[in-house]
């Protein structure tokens, strides 16, 4: 029978840098649609893994390191979900979904508000990955909100993590808030229309970029405890 254990070593050997498990009735308060059970009936378990995004990108002038390397590793983990499903499977009777970060499902143009399958910062939340820091990121203590999310939702009950026990966020830390050049974070919640609207941008060229990223930058916790030297 194919443990927690198992499954961590497995995804560890395929290079997640973070991994965690979650009960699937732990996603009970999950909004109309986006409960793991929704996309999947026998659902037990969901399966959160992460990669890290590398420093060196925040600290460059030009918006140009940082769109790549986020692409990238956005590319890099649907990748490592896609071939875990198939690793999984092959080591035991069990149905691996794959969930990635996008496409979204869900687009409401006005308001350029998405979302995608499945929360995966609440995803990771719960599977015990880190904390929710005021810019609404999923932060780690060791690697900060430098991550990059994906899941698989596997119809086996797994031995589920237990919660990040630790508080990042300072009560009175106001720096991604205040750092947002749109005034879209607050607190606890961010307006996607007024976030994307200035985050996203495009070259001369037309390709995408993403030319913001003062919450991540600027967080005190950010970089997490490995690149706490760097900069």
């Amino acid at each position: 029978m194919i443990t927690s254990q198992t499954i961590k070593e497995v995804a560890g050997q395929l290079g997640t840098d973070l991994c965690g498990i979650a009960p699937a009735n732990r996603f009970d308060q999950a909004p109309k649609g986006f409960h793991p059970r929704d996309l999947f009936p026998q659902v037990r378990s969901v399966l959160v893994l992460a990669k890290r995004v590398p420093e060196g990108p925040f600290h460059s002038r030009n918006p140009i390191p940082y769109s790549v390397a986020n692409d990238v590793i956005l590319a890099e983990v649907a990748r490592l979900v896609c071939t875990l499903c198939i690793r999984l499977e092959r080591l035991g009777r069990l149905c691996a979904v794959p969930v990635p970060s996008e496409p979204y499902e869900y687009w409401d143009a006005p308001n350029r508000e998405g979302r995608g399958l499945l929360s995966l910062k609440h995803a990771g939340w719960l599977a015990g990955l880190g904390v929710m820091g005021k810019n609404t990121l999923l932060t780690n203590r060791e690697f900060g909100n430098r991550i990059c999310l994906g899941a698989i939702l596997l119809d086996v009950k797994l031995e589920g993590d237990a919660l990040a026990d630790y508080q990042l966020c300072a009560q009175d830390c106001r720096r991604c808030i205040d750092a947002c050049p749109s005034h879209a974070i607050g607190g606890s919640t961010v307006n996607q229309k007024l976030c994307r609207s200035h985050a996203q941008s495009r070259t001369a060229k037309g390709e995408p970029i993403y030319v913001c990223n003062n919450c991540r930058a600027v967080c005190p916790n950010g970089r997490g405890t490995l690149a706490a030297g760097i900069g």
